[in-house]
């Protein structure tokens, strides 16, 4: 390793720390004073059988700790199509139609079977029988309506509708309490693929006003307490339809601060986390008390460009800032080769649709692009990360110093975990980010049609937006795959992400945890399986 690469190590170290009468009986008057009497002695009392009341067995299936990230800062919801749904809260509360199992296929979740007619566009999918709500309510095919026009309701602003806007609300039906048919505004021939987003929760038909306080879903466990400031905790749901759950319960605490969240485990405060940096891995290897999975995934780093402000909307510019950086260096020393290189493309390479790119950096290019652009002399730029990331602060100073190579002055602005998400992203023109694997049609819609909820850059592009049309009404898959790879193309080398690479996901727990599966994504574990030892 070079004397750079050394240095470079040496700023990224990170070292976080986390400050964590009885009475007597009353005396009784003596009775007065009276002259005996003799009274015959009295029969003794029939003696009368009590019955003994057993106590309650203790529940032995253990206490999960685990952790969210404050990501919303105090204004996380239960309600899982609502934009700060409360991660991991919705995967313990609620089920979905579709999940994928641990070889990306979709599976039966509530629906049991789906089928499509032979245009594409009507799909009709058969629920799963015996269901019910944490209140007991039988689960049916109205939920199933209620959820979905629930989600695409403009006024709740989901960032799920940019994926889902095919599905006609009013064209929703229930030919029994089993059968939904859903009819699309065109033909898609992955519907399925859609249902397994993290968030297409099944909520009760006309619980919105009330979902905040109950959580009431099908899922493997029940709300116990919501405390956003100190510790939300959820209880076994013993009568989910999969199976009773093998823990007792789950409680499961705010640490915004990556290197907080380290401490955590270190201290026995929580017994697990994921998504953590590879460098923090050297600080658990060789610990008995730990396990490890380092798994290949689609979650990808990313620092976003508002195309709309200067001097982002300048494509020349974009395109400049793109060429700096170096994919291979940043994945050698952010993540420790723990990782994929992406090339911008948000599309992970495990995906059906996936286009491998080329993305070399050319200092001298990204000079000569600033130059025409109107910037002969450089240009300066703040980029505002947080530790609410462990890997935004490392990525931000690595690639500082690869754009000062072409001029390009990066100032890296680091504000509070707590902040990050509600106060900077989506607000200032350069910023960290992060997204979770998502299939091809779902990363591409929302996160990139024009006016997507989380449309973090702000492109909009009109040739896009005909690819993602033309791909969804295609019947034919190697003609979806074509126009799929034209859109991932458009985006990677004309909108505002610059995609170093994808990060493998980290898992590390403790060894009393059993279950956990290494091949499922976080959003597709069976939670229910989970078990943990005393």
């Amino acid at each position: 390793m070079n004397t750079k690469k050394r240095l470079w190590m040496i700023s990224l170290m990170l070292v976080g720390a986390i400050v964590i009468a009885a009475c007597g009986p009353a005396a009784t008057a003596e009775p007065p004073a009276a002259a005996p009497v003799e009274e015959e002695p009295a029969a003794p009392a029939e003696e009368v059988p009590v019955e003994e009341v057993a106590e309650p067995a203790e529940d032995t299936r253990g206490t999960l700790r685990w952790v969210h990230y404050n990501q919303w800062g105090g204004q996380e919801s239960l309600d899982p199509f609502s934009p700060t749904r409360m991660l991991p809260l919705i995967y313990l509360l609620y089920d979905r139609l579709v999940v994928l199992d641990a070889n990306g296929v979709p599976a039966g979740d509530l629906a049991t079977s789906w089928e499509p007619d032979e245009t594409g566009q009507t799909w009709t999918f058969h629920l799963r029988e015996g269901v019910k709500f944490h209140d007991g309510t039988p689960f049916t095919a109205q939920d199933v309506v209620y959820s979905f026009q629930h989600m695409l309701d403009p006024d709740l602003a989901s960032p799920l509708a940019s994926t889902l806007n095919l599905i006609d609300p009013e064209g929703i039906s229930t030919p029994d309490d089993l059968t939904v048919v859903f009819n699309l505004t065109t033909p898609h021939a992955d519907f399925p693929f859609l249902l397994t987003d993290y968030r297409a929760r099944i909520i009760a038909d006309g619980s919105v006003g009330t979902i905040e306080e109950t959580g009431n879903g099908t899922g493997p466990f029940i709300l116990e307490v919501m405390d956003l400031e100190g510790t939300t905790s959820v209880v076994a749901n013993d009568n989910y339809w999969a199976g009773k759950p093998a823990l007792a319960r789950i409680t499961v605490v705010g640490i915004g601060d990556s290197d907080a969240r380290v401490q955590a485990l270190l201290a026995d405060q929580i017994d697990y986390d994921e998504e953590m940096s590879a460098e923090v891995i050297q600080l658990f290897e060789g610990n008995p008390d730990f396990v490890i999975q380092n798994n290949a995934a689609g979650y990808w780093q990313t620092m976003s460009m508002n195309v709309t402000v200067p001097p982002f909307d300048d494509p020349l510019v974009r395109e400049a800032m793109k060429l700096v950086l170096d994919s291979e260096e940043a994945l050698a020393i952010v993540l420790e080769g723990s990782g994929t290189i992406a090339c911008h493309n948000p599309v992970f390479p495990g995906d059906q649709y996936y286009l491998k790119r080329d993305c070399e950096q050319n200092i001298e290019q990204a000079k000569a692009l600033l130059a025409e652009a109107g910037y002969p002399d450089g240009l300066t730029v703040t980029l505002t990360v947080s530790d609410v990331d462990p890997l935004m602060v490392p990525l931000a100073v690595v690639y500082q110093a690869q754009a000062a190579e072409a001029g390009i002055t990066v100032e890296i602005n680091q504000i509070p975990s707590d902040a990050f998400w509600s106060e900077a992203w989506l607000i200032e023109p350069f910023v960290g980010s992060h997204w979770g694997e998502r299939p091809a049609d779902q990363v591409l819609n929302e996160v990139f049609r024009c006016g997507a909820a989380w449309g973090e850059t702000y492109w909009c592009n009109d040739e896009f937006e005909q690819n993602l049309d033309d791909a969804r009404t295609s019947l034919d898959f190697e003609d979806r795959k074509a126009i799929y790879q034209r859109a991932q193309e458009l985006q990677s080398s004309e909108g505002g992400e610059i995609i170093p690479f994808f990060v493998n996901n980290i898992r590390i727990f403790s060894t009393r945890l059993q279950g956990v599966g290494a091949s499922y994504q976080y959003s597709n574990m069976p939670y229910y399986l989970w078990s943990i030892s005393e």
